[in-house]
Formats: structure tokens, sequence, C-alpha cells
């Protein structure tokens, strides 16, 4: 059995062609991924430096916060040691001692205003009872009901011991007296 196929021509122009077109979409995604790879590789070993570099200096960065810890709690840094570290130790201390010098400076300026608005208060009165001797806003108030404490054990028992005790008269006969443990 013999089978023949006829070509087209065209056809077979087309299959050729759609082949080249294929095989140089494989190139350039090859040429892309090899680039790719290429640049990770790169990256990663500049990273990996980075890393190195970050590992070394990890005795450095302790040795600096043991030494700012002990400035923090008044310890000088050692002359001996890491001039990076003697040098970063000095700024907890001036830190502190501008920390001292900012609060003695605002606890000056607080009583000094204090003591000038109580001064001011204290001529402004004076000013006024020279000035408006009888003016009614400078009455004492007398203690009102309110104010004081009727249940309290020392006032019942200063009442008990210095209050008589009292005759109400109702209409025109006399009632019992009442005594001051009865009142409230």
């Amino acid at each position: 059995m013999l089978v023949l196929l006829d070509v087209n021509p065209v056809l077979a122009g087309f299959g050729q062609l759609a082949a080249i077109i294929i095989c140089l979409f494989s190139v350039i995604f090859i040429l892309i991924t090899v680039a790719f790879n290429l640049a990770l590789a790169l990256g990663t070993g500049w990273l990996r430096e980075k890393a190195n570099l970050i590992k070394m200096l990890r005795p450095t960065v302790d040795s600096v916060n043991k030494t700012s810890e002990a400035a923090m709690q008044g310890q000088a840094p050692p002359q001996d040691g890491d001039a990076i570290a003697r040098n970063i130790a000095k700024v907890p201390q001036g830190v502190q001692f501008a920390d001292k010098k900012v609060d003695e400076a605002s606890d000056k300026v607080a009583k000094a205003a204090i003591e000038f608005r109580a001064r001011t208060i204290q001529v402004q009165t004076i000013a006024r009872a020279f000035l408006f001797p009888t003016r009614k806003g400078f009455r004492a108030e007398t203690a009102t009901d309110e104010g004081l404490q009727f249940k309290s054990p020392g006032y019942r028992a200063l009442m008990e011991e210095k209050a008589p005790a009292t005759v109400v008269e109702v209409g025109e006969q006399p009632a019992e007296g009442i005594a001051a443990s009865q009142s409230s």
C-alpha cells in the first residue's frame, strides 16, 4: 500500500517559516534565561559580601552597646578600648547632663512664674482693699449646713456635752425637750 501524499508548496513554505520562528523564540528565551540567571548569581554574590561585612561589624556593635550601657550607669568608658565605642559612649553622658540642666532650668522658670503670679495677685488684692474697702465681693462667707459633717462622732460627742435640751412649744402647751442626740 502505497500512499501518495500531495504536498502543497505554499503550506510547506509556511511550515518552514513556522519552524524558523519557533527556533528564534527558543533562542531568545534561552538567552533571556541565561541573562536572568547570571544577574541573580551576581546579585547573590553581592548580597553575600554585604552579609559578611555585617557579620564583621557585629563585635564592634556589641562593644558599642556594652560601653554605652556602662556609660548610662555612670561608668567611664575604658581608655584602652575601641575609639568608636569611647566616642559613642560620650553621647548618653551628654544627654543625661543636658537633661539635668534642662530640669534645673525649667524648675527655676516654674518657680519664678509661680512667684510672679502670686505677687501679682497679692498686689491686686491690696489695691482693691485700699481703693474699695466696702466692696461686697470681699465679705467673709459664713459656713452653711451643707459644709458641716453632722454625722461625725466627734461632732456628736461635742453636741451632747455642750448643747442643752431645748423646749419646743406646740400651740399653747410646751412639748418635750429635744436632746442633741435626737436631732438630725
